[in-house]
């Protein structure tokens, strides 16, 4: 992408606002653009492992689904939903290594993509950067640590309550990144079934906790949420 397309700007500013590209120069997000390329996903658009074996893909707007399939079952586990700012795929960026994933999009998506060689490059180049991808990678592990432990040792009403929790704006308690995401999807996140959550969504509402109008969730009582959360439902 030169700096003459009609995207150039915004996509610039995209890369400025993402945590993995904190503090590069401005000549350097210049020089990583240029040999950048802007797709479109429509939404429900699948992808697997196999389609990004040499690129690297860096989100501009909307949603992504990130998750594994069991081939026998065809159950799904959502390992994350990626938005705006977010890099994938990573570990590919690593070790080169192809791995088992499928991503799908769950908004109109704007994506940036670059091959993996020129990425690597940048990087190297890159130092201050670099420090900035280990601090994104530790993000992204401690999150999957959490997912793994709350999986293990906490019922499936405490992952959905942190769940909601873990997505909602902290200034207007609104709920964002998962918000209107079908009860499947949001099943597929704390490994249990629809009917599971359809079940405790009812729970969260005559509690107080939440409300649901067309599959949009609306916090009530943080509080509420936070005592199931910590397994202190006893106090509502």
């Amino acid at each position: 992408m030169n700096d003459g397309n009609a995207h150039f700007i915004r996509c610039l500013e995209a890369l400025k606002a993402s945590s993995f590209f904190e503090g590069a120069e401005i000549s350097a997000l210049k020089e990583l653009l240029a040999k950048m390329s802007l797709e479109y996903w429509a939404p429900g658009t699948f992808k697997n492992s196999a389609d990004f074996r040499q690129s690297f893909h860096v989100i501009i707007a909307g949603r992504l689904k990130v998750y594994r399939i069991n081939p026998n079952t065809g159950r799904e586990h959502t390992i994350f939903i990626l938005n705006d700012g977010d890099v994938f795929d990573i570990l590919s960026l690593l070790d080169q290594e192809t791995h088992e994933i499928y991503w799908e999009a769950k908004d109109q998506l704007e994506i940036l993509h670059i091959g993996l060689d020129d990425i690597q490059q940048w990087l190297y180049r890159s130092p201050s950067i670099q420090k900035n991808m280990m601090h994104y990678l530790g993000h992204r592990m401690r999150q999957l640590e959490d997912a793994a432990t709350d999986i293990s040792l906490h019922s499936t009403l405490v992952r959905l309550s942190g769940l909601i929790l873990r997505n909602i704006n902290g200034e207007n308690h609104k709920l964002e990144l998962i918000n209107n995401l079908p009860n499947e999807e949001l099943a597929s996140l704390i490994g249990t079934t629809r009917a599971v959550v359809n079940r405790h969504i009812q729970e969260l509402k005559r509690c107080g906790a939440i409300s649901v109008k067309r599959k949009y969730i609306d916090v009530q009582n943080v509080q509420a949420l936070i005592a199931i959360a910590e397994e202190r439902q006893g106090l509502f």
